[in-house]
Order: C-alpha cells, then sequence, then structure tokens
C-alpha cells in the first residue's frame, strides 16, 4: 500500500509490516483495557462516579485502537493469494 505524504515524497508500506502493527495495536489494545479493568475493580469501593469513569475509559480506548487498526489493515475473512495450503 501506497502513501503519499507529500507532492514528492510517498511511503510505500509491505503488508508484512501492516499486518505486525495491527497485532501490536491489538496487544495495546488487550493490555490497556486490562489495567483499566483491574483499576476499575480496585476503585469499586470508592464509588460509582470513578467505576463509571473507567468503564468510559475501556470503551473509548476499545473504540480508538480498534479505528486504528481498521485503518492500519482492514481484516479480510478471504484467505492471502500467495500463500495456498499445500
Amino acid at each position: 500500500m501506497r502513501y503519499r505524504l507529500m507532492p514528492y515524497v510517498t511511503l510505500e508500506v509491505d503488508d508484512r509490516l501492516r499486518r505486525r502493527m495491527r497485532s501490536v495495536g491489538e496487544h495495546l489494545r488487550v493490555t490497556l483495557r486490562a489495567y483499566l479493568l483491574s483499576a476499575a475493580d480496585d476503585v469499586d469501593t470508592a464509588g460509582e462516579r470513578v467505576r463509571g469513569m473507567c468503564d468510559k475509559a475501556v470503551h473509548r480506548v476499545d473504540t480508538v485502537v480498534a479505528s486504528v487498526n481498521d485503518k492500519i489493515a482492514p481484516s479480510s475473512s478471504a484467505p492471502q493469494s500467495g500463500r495456498e495450503a499445500s
């Protein structure tokens, strides 16, 4: 995939790199979600307001990382053309 950064600068990104970046993004999403849910459990005794703020943060992280991952490498159910089962 090619990205035109400026009229005279084009960046070409390999599909392998895009898949790897998507994997890293997904790992980041899972890690952040786990930390936020853990924090929400820890502050559960502090009150419902703090719990609600943590839940909103979890939802925002899920939404943002999912949209970024879809822009980096859209998931496709089609098999890859270069790799066939032997």
